[in-house]
């Protein structure tokens, strides 16, 4: 494999990272020690990803199994603004797909080490970074950090006093980050005013 661009000199860029176990220590070790890179965020899922204070950052690394639960994944990266580093074997169609929306895709083979000077490859960044046009059929509203957090614990299922536990934060302001959720969604014309039109909103833009 050809090796990586040379990294950029500036700011250390932030990563996010979704991986077990059995791998989050090796990347944790590896991105830690980049000079050019923060490591933000670490989740085993996802959805644990999304509602952590370090998301989306400049960079998130997908080491998921393969599949379409792991291209959602990318697509709501993308759409959050920043760039893919999936780091999975994945099949041809898959990987089509993955770079298509601009994502490094890295074998499962390559080690943490590689993977943190992809990361820190400036090209990498630039091409991952570019959103795909919206048409008025792909309308998302700009929630805040506070209303993508409370909106991800909320269709998981959590009560509104759970929402403000699990956030640190009062009933009445998660109450309010929930009510500014609805009234965002019913401004671009999807309205969401039950929970289970949050989900179905939540799954639709990648949340979930």
């Amino acid at each position: 494999m050809q090796p990586p661009p040379a990294p950029v000199e500036g700011a250390p860029r932030s990563v996010s990272v979704v991986a077990d176990a059995s791998r989050s220590a090796a990347l944790r070790e590896a991105i830690g020690a980049h000079p050019s890179l923060h490591l933000a965020a670490v989740a085993p899922r996802f959805a644990s990803l999304v509602v952590a204070a370090g998301f989306p950052g400049d960079v998130v690394v997908l080491a998921e199994e393969p599949g379409h639960p792991l291209l959602a994944h990318a697509r709501t990266v993308v759409a959050a603004g920043a760039a893919v580093v999936v780091h999975a074997d994945a099949e041809a169609e898959l990987l089509e797909s993955l770079e298509s929306l601009g994502a490094v895709v890295l074998s499962s083979a390559e080690s943490a080490a590689a993977v943190a000077a992809h990361i820190a490859a400036a090209s990498h960044v630039r091409r991952s970074r570019r959103r795909p046009a919206r048409g008025p059929a792909d309308r998302r509203p700009r929630l805040s950090s506070g209303e993508r957090r409370a909106l991800a614990h909320y269709v998981q299922g959590l009560t509104t006093v759970q929402v403000a536990s699990e956030m640190g934060v009062g009933y009445e302001t998660a109450k309010t980050f929930l009510r500014r959720v609805r009234a965002k969604y019913a401004a671009v014309e999807r309205p969401a005013g039950k929970r289970a039109e949050l989900i179905v909103r939540a799954e639709e833009d990648g949340i979930l």
